[in-house]
């Protein structure tokens, strides 16, 4: 079993492969995306799985409410 993360810098865009790190120990970036995945089928991801959540993550920090509400400080 392994936690694997990728992580981009604050600001940065993403659109080179270069603005990621990724790894299985922390990154010290300021945005981690972090998945506990393993080897067997029950504990692994598909990409849909990956993309749905990813898109759950937008709708959550696009409303400041829950956002804050959570603990978050998000301004814009």
């Amino acid at each position: 079993m392994a936690d694997h993360f990728v992580s981009i810098p604050r600001g940065v865009e993403g659109m080179k492969y270069s603005d990621f790190t990724t790894g299985t120990s922390t990154s010290g970036a300021t945005i981690e995306l972090r998945l506990f995945d393993a080897t067997t089928p029950a504990t692994t991801y598909s990409k849909v799985d990956v993309l749905k959540a990813l898109k759950a993550f937008e709708r959550f920090f696009e409303n400041a409410q829950q956002a804050s509400a959570a603990g978050f400080i998000v301004s814009g």
